[in-house]
Parts: structure tokens; sequence; C-alpha cells
């Protein structure tokens, strides 16, 4: 069967924070593999490719059944995290993103949303909100969920503090909960209470993971 040459489309994302063509006339180095804002799978993930090693550890190690993701914003790793969920059948997976046309729905942004509703059609364990995470109604569905699951809150959206605050109360014993940007758009003092009233104290030694592969990942665990 010859194909369908048609069907093809050449968009080459230009989001300003994704760089394209990298090594066109250059070696790859290892130490690259710590840059945030990088191409994965073609689209454009706000992390940097040693956090998807992190991720896969991490919750492999765990063994969640619950994995939630505030900000998916372009989505390449809602899909790797989506993926994941399908292809092991391990855990459900949510993700949240309360702007999609900004990023989501954009290909020229490098945004993954055509696929992934396509991956929500063809999987249970895939699911994907254009909803404020703030809001009573989506509180209420990840706690009534939360409360039935080992459950892992990854906190990437527009106020991580915020999030952390709201949701790391909900977390059982062995639930984790991690966050994105630590000490540039989070910082300790800003969570400090939280942690001392519920109990959280950092995920070591994945806390020291995190760090060793700039992923400017840092992940909690409730005592």
């Amino acid at each position: 069967m010859k194909y369908d040459k048609d069907v093809l489309t050449k968009i080459h994302g230009a989001h300003p924070l994704i760089d394209k063509e990298v090594y066109t006339n250059k070696i790859m180095p290892l130490q690259d593999m710590k840059i945030i804002n990088r191409r994965f799978m073609g689209a454009g993930m706000s992390q940097n490719y040693a956090s998807i090693y992190w991720q896969e550890y991490y919750i492999e190690s765990n063994r969640f059944d619950y994995v939630v993701e505030f900000g998916s914003q372009k989505g390449a790793l809602s899909t790797y995290l989506a993926n994941m969920a399908a292809i092991t059948e391990s855990y459900i997976f949510d993700t949240y993103e309360m702007f999609p046309d900004k990023d989501w729905y954009s290909r020229n942004d490098e945004g993954v949303g055509h696929w992934f509703d396509r991956l929500a059609e063809l999987s249970p364990y895939i699911n994907y909100h254009h909803k404020n995470v703030f809001t009573e109604s989506t509180f209420n569905h990840i706690k009534e969920n939360l409360e039935q699951f080992k459950t892992y809150i990854f906190c990437d959206g527009g106020d991580k503090a915020r999030e952390f605050n709201m949701y790391a109360p909900l977390l059982k014993p062995g639930d984790k909960i991690a966050v994105h940007d630590w000490n540039m758009e989070i910082r300790q003092p800003q969570i400090q209470e939280t942690m001392d009233k519920y109990n959280l104290v950092f995920d070591e030694p994945f806390a020291a993971s995190a760090s060793e592969l700039d992923t400017w990942i840092m992940p909690f665990r409730k005592e």
C-alpha cells in the first residue's frame, strides 16, 4: 500500500524557549540532558531529559495507583506520564491545564493536545481536564480518588505554592507530592507551615537525586 504523502504536516514549532536544530553542526554533550526546556517526542517540554529518567523510577519505585499533574502546558511530560499509565495499566492519570489554547492545542508552540485527545479516547487510564485546580469541584474529584488510591501529585501549574498548600493536606501515609521550579517559583518558606502541620518531609533519596540531575523538582512524602 502506498501511503498518502498529504497527511504529513511539517510544522516546526516556534516557541522561543525551545531551541531548534541545536545539534546540526555540533556533538551532543551528556551535560545537555540537564537543560530545561527541550523537545521530547517532537513536542515542547518545560523539563529536562533527566527528569524523565527521574519520573520513571520514582513512579516505578513507589507503585502509585493515581498520578495527578497540575499544569500540562505544552504537554510532552503529560503525554509521557499518560503513555506510562496506559502501557503499565498500573495507575490512573489526571492532568489539568486551565489555558489549553495557549500552548496545549498550539502546534506552532509544540503543543501535544491534538494527540492527547486521541490517547484519552483509547485508554481508560488517561484523563485530561481543562479546569481550574483551585475550584471546589476539582478539589472534590481529586480528594475522592486520593482516598482510595496510593497517590502522587505533581505541582507544575501557575501557582505551585498554592497547589501544594491546598492538596498536600489530603495526603495519606505513603502518598507523595512534588513541585517543579523549586527555589525559583516556589520556596520552602511558602509551604513550611503546611509541611509542619501535616507531617511532610523531603522524600529522600529521591530529593537528592532530583537535585543532582538539575530537574528543578522537589518531592515530599507524608510521614
